[in-house]
């Protein structure tokens, strides 16, 4: 499955539909720095110190958080990270995406999250540790021209708890390593 760069911005959809907006506040999701909309839903107050930070430190962490995540045409893709410590399983709960995966063997694994199960379509993944994941925001419906009413909304489950000194980014040198020069070129764009 190829891996194309959403052309919203190209196109000059570069607004979301009001409806989605106000989804958005109704679910009290904010915007998030990197694009899109981002809401913790559920933090336990539970927490075990035998996990270990990237700094090689004990560190005390929630047994697991829940996020709501969100893109629209404003900010049609999620960058391309990792996870080094926690769990990630995905629940999609509108639209349709790409996620794009670099398992620790440098593997890709590219699929369709969306509601036609008779395309394959996933509602439900999970992503190991130490995997990288990125998405693109795809039109709602398959074959269906980009508009300002798509969307990718998912709850996501982090086990143990998110914590920012958990989260690696990939950078364009790395990419390369992984994946060879030809198909971080066609990657790029997820950094």
């Amino acid at each position: 499955m190829s891996i194309t760069e959403p052309q919203y911005k190209l196109k000059g959809i570069t607004t979301e539909h009001p409806s989605i907006t106000t989804l958005a506040g109704n679910l009290n999701l904010v915007k998030h720095p990197s694009g899109g909309y981002f809401a913790e839903t559920d933090r336990p107050t539970e927490t075990s110190s035998t996990f270990t930070t990237l700094l090689d430190d004990n560190v005390d962490r929630n047994a697991s958080s829940l996020i709501h995540f969100m893109m629209t045409c404003e900010a049609p893709r999620g960058q391309m990270h990792t996870n080094v410590l926690s769990r990630t399983i995905h629940i999609l709960q509108r639209g349709r995406g790409k996620y794009v995966l670099i398992h620790p063997d440098n593997r890709i694994e590219t699929f369709i999250v969306g509601f036609n199960a008779e395309k394959g379509e996933r509602t439900q993944w999970v992503v190991e540790p130490g995997v990288y994941k990125g998405c693109v925001l795809l039109p709602l419906t398959e074959g269906a021209e980009e508009s300002n009413q798509d969307i990718l909304w998912v709850s996501e489950v982090v086990v143990p708890g998110f914590d920012f000194q958990d989260m690696k980014f990939l950078d364009k040198g790395k990419l390369s390593e992984k994946v060879g020069e030809e198909k971080a070129v066609e990657m790029e764009f997820l950094l």
